[in-house]
């Protein structure tokens, strides 16, 4: 009994310490107490286009060696204009950059990702966003077996109210709590940031007919929905913190609704701004408002004082004007 007394005083220590987080640092209790899961291998993978994840890799490297289990990290580079950014990551051990020489997409990229990978579970994260959560590989850990597939959500960080993607993102935050993606789980899928078994990655893979970014993680969590595969949505979030200049993001907003008005017909049960463009009748009355309304709302919304409101009403109407064409 008394050669317990200290271990169990460690622990009473620790969990009063650490009373945040859910889950015990390996590389601390060890020898107290095995970590619940049956994931012990992990392959995580980075699409890259034109940014650098070197600070990414050394976090997630860091991360994944404290749980203590076998794991890789790929990035595979999509064409960018100087992939040699992300050189450095090859020193880590077991971590390694792939260069593909022609840009094919972020769903092409994630199912060569998945091909390329040794080991049964899957964390893809995006190349642009931050890990926060000392636990974030735990807490992933802690799903597998139970599910197939997770998705870890994301946070908005900074701080840029002149910005229009920070400003959508802010706006949207409330519903990226798990709760709110459950309820809709596989309408709220994104592909920032989940963990999936590999079967069923090579099974059922991103579509790709989908060559620029927009719409494939939903057109992805459609497919699991016919294939009858759940998701489960988490707390676990990554952290976005780059957000691109306004102009720059109308312009992706612009190619998205365009992805977005090719797979329609797919996708009419998963777009809000589908439902909203069937609402708004007569819809050639609509179309000519909006033709005349867009160019001084695009100026609006590519300035400093950028309205959501009037975002709002931009995507509706640039969808409606392509539904024409």
């Amino acid at each position: 009994m008394k050669n317990l007394l200290l271990p169990l005083l460690h622990l009473t220590f620790f969990v009063i310490y650490n009373k945040k987080t859910l889950f015990f640092q390996r590389s601390t209790l060890n020898f107290l107490l095995p970590l619940p899961t049956i994931m012990q291998e992990l392959s995580v993978l980075i699409p890259v286009y034109n940014s650098c994840c070197t600070r990414q890799v050394e976090q997630l490297w860091k991360l994944c060696n404290e749980a203590g289990i076998h794991f890789e990290i790929i990035i595979a580079d999509d064409g960018s204009e100087d992939p040699s950014v992300n050189n450095p990551v090859n020193a880590f051990p077991h971590c390694r950059l792939i260069v593909r020489n022609e840009n094919s997409g972020s769903a092409t990229t994630r199912n060569f990702l998945a091909q390329e990978a040794q080991y049964e579970w899957l964390l893809f994260i995006d190349a642009d966003v931050d890990i926060k959560r000392d636990d974030f590989i735990f807490r992933y850990l802690a799903c597998a077996g139970e599910h197939e597939v997770v998705n870890g959500g994301i946070a908005v960080g900074g701080h840029y109210p002149h910005n229009l993607r920070w400003c959508y993102e802010k706006q949207a935050e409330p519903q990226h709590d798990a709760s709110h993606r459950q309820a809709m789980s596989h309408r709220e899928f994104r592909s920032t940031n989940f963990l999936i078994r590999r079967e069923v990655m090579l099974r059922h893979p991103f579509d790709e007919r989908f060559k620029a970014s927009g719409y494939e993680d939903v057109f992805f969590g459609r497919t699991l929905s016919l294939a009858k595969v759940g998701i489960c949505h988490i707390d676990n979030p990554v952290t976005m913190s780059s957000y691109e200049p306004n102009d720059r993001f109308m312009a992706k907003t612009e190619r998205n609704l365009q992805t977005l008005h090719h797979f329609s017909k797919e996708l009419k049960d998963y777009s809000g701004i589908i439902k909203w463009s069937r609402r708004l009748v007569p819809h050639a009355l609509w179309r000519f408002v909006f033709r005349l309304l867009l160019p001084t709302l695009r100026r609006q919304l590519c300035g400093n004082n950028p309205h959501l409101f009037l975002f709002h009403i931009y995507r509706v109407g640039y969808y409606m004007i392509l539904k024409e064409a």
